[in-house]
């Protein structure tokens, strides 16, 4: 790690669709152990520049650098090896398989029978399932062998969060994780992200509720057709500000649009 550099940064990206300009050389960065939301209305370019950060997407141009070093993200993969995990909307959960299943996905450990034959290691993801679920605090009433396709909208964003800690990811991106749950399930995913911050690991919080915003992050990003157009300490503004700044009743520097 190189010293003072930021965990992530992203420098003058840009992207296109066409003659659309989805993101106009955008700077974003993230520190180790900060949670940073990104907000802004439908459009903004929030999803595209998670997209690139994640490696879904490519970059027409700017540079990402990870702990100071510059790194190319040409698959999701890529960044999930980085220690970059995103959870998009919906969490990407099988349905069909077990919460133990899902919590490994694509990293399901094995063991050989007489040196030969690799099989799933049901038995250890089992045991690492039910201590994930307890410290979620749903392991009352969630089985690890049951399918995921069972649980609420909050114990399934609760099983994609543990999938990202039980790996140890450097930063957790979440996109819109408070959306359509109910107060509990809510306060529950609030809680997880401020937990990561314990642990040391970065979160970048997309939503829409700003409400919920000021009740766990340090820094405030918002962009604004494609660019940035505030990077605020959370203790420096409010919510009626940011609101202006995410409609344009606010331009940067605390002007007001004519």
């Amino acid at each position: 790690m190189s010293d003072g550099a930021p965990l992530v940064e992203m420098s003058g990206i840009r992207k296109s669709y066409g003659g659309v300009v989805a993101l106009d050389g955008v700077d974003f960065s993230v520190g180790d152990a900060e949670i940073v939301a990104l907000l802004g209305d439908n459009g903004a370019g929030k999803s595209t520049l998670i997209k690139v950060l994640s490696g879904v997407t490519q970059p027409d141009q700017g540079v990402i650098r990870l702990h100071g070093k510059p790194v190319r993200f040409r698959t999701s993969k890529d960044a999930i090896a980085a220690g970059i995990e995103t959870i998009f909307q919906g969490s990407a959960l099988v349905d069909q398989l077990s919460v133990a299943r899902n919590l490994f996905l694509g990293r399901e450990p094995s063991r050989r029978l007489l040196g030969l034959v690799a099989r799933l290691d049901q038995a250890t993801m089992e045991r690492a399932s039910r201590e994930l679920l307890k410290r979620m605090g749903i392991h009352h009433h969630v089985d690890p062998r049951s399918p995921v396709g069972n649980l609420s909208g909050g114990e399934r964003q609760s099983i994609a969060i543990a999938r990202a800690m039980h790996f140890k990811a450097d930063l957790i991106v979440l996109d819109e994780p408070t959306n359509n749950l109910g107060v509990e399930e809510t306060s529950r995913v609030l809680q997880f992200i401020q937990e990561t911050k314990a642990a040391g690991r970065s979160s970048v919080f997309i939503t829409h509720n700003i409400f919920h915003v000021f009740q766990v992050v340090d820094r405030i990003v918002v962009l604004r057709r494609g660019r940035k157009v505030a990077d605020l300490p959370a203790s420096e503004t409010s919510l009626e500000e940011v609101e202006r700044l995410i409609t344009g009743v606010t331009e940067p520097g605390g002007g007001s649009r004519s």
